[in-house]
C-alpha cells in the first residue's frame, strides 16, 4: 500500500516536472514529439519510469529547499528589523494559512488509535498530501523560471505569472497540510500512549 501511494505521488510530481524539463530540452535538441504516436507503447514503457525517478528527485529537492528556507527564515527573523516586519505581516499570513485548532483530530484519533494499521494508513495519506503540495511548489517555481527563460515573448508573462501564483498557493497549502499531518501524528501518539 505504501509503495502504491509513493508511486502515485512521485508519478504526479514527475509528470508535471517532465513538462518544464521537456521545454528546456526542446530549446537545445529537437525532440521528435510528432512521431511519439507511432511508438506510444514504447514511449509509455520508457516515460513512466523516467517520470517516477524525476518525481523522486523533485520530492527530495523540494524537501531540501524547504528545510533550508525555513532555517534561513529563522536566521533572518532573529534580526530586530526583520522581526518587526514579520510581526507586522504575521496576521496576514495567519489569515491565509489559518491557525491550528487545538482540538483537531481528537475524535478521529481516538477511533484510529484502536487500530494501528488504520492510523498508519491515515498518516500515510496525510504525508502524501504534504509531498504532493511540496512537489507542486518546486514544479511551479521551475516552471516560472523555465517560462521566463524559454517561453515565446507573447506567453512568457502570463505563464510565468501563473506559475508564480501556483508557487505561492502551493507553499501555503504545503504549510497548512504539513501542520495538519503533524497535529494528527501528535494526537494519535498521545491516544496510543493512554
Amino acid at each position: 500500500m505504501q509503495f502504491a501511494v509513493a508511486l502515485i505521488e512521485y508519478l504526479i510530481s514527475g509528470i508535471i516536472a517532465s513538462v518544464w524539463v521537456a521545454a528546456i530540452i526542446m530549446n537545445y535538441i529537437k525532440l521528435p514529439l510528432d512521431s511519439i504516436k507511432d511508438y506510444k507503447e514504447i514511449f509509455v514503457i520508457v516515460y513512466f519510469p523516467i517520470a517516477y525517478i524525476l518525481g523522486i528527485y523533485v520530492d527530495t529537492t523540494s524537501s531540501f529547499l524547504i528545510r533550508r528556507f525555513k532555517e534561513l527564515g529563522y536566521m533572518v527573523g532573529s534580526f530586530k528589523p526583520c522581526s518587526r516586519v514579520i510581526t507586522f505581516l504575521l496576521p496576514a499570513y495567519e489569515f491565509f494559512v489559518g491557525k491550528a485548532k487545538t482540538d483537531s483530530y481528537e475524535r478521529s484519533a481516538e477511533v484510529l488509535a484502536r487500530s494501528i494499521p488504520d492510523a498508519v494508513r491515515t498518516m500515510e495519506a496525510y504525508v502524501s498530501r504534504d509531498r504532493i503540495a511540496r512537489g507542486a511548489a518546486l514544479n511551479a517555481f521551475a516552471g516560472a523560471i523555465t517560462a521566463f527563460a524559454y517561453a515565446p515573448p507573447e506567453i512568457m508573462v502570463p505563464v510565468s505569472t501563473g506559475c508564480l501564483l501556483m508557487l505561492a498557493y502551493s507553499l501555503l497549502m504545503y504549510k497548512r497540510l504539513r501542520r495538519l499531518s503533524s497535529r494528527f501524528k501528535k494526537v494519535v501518539i498521545s491516544k496510543i500512549k493512554q
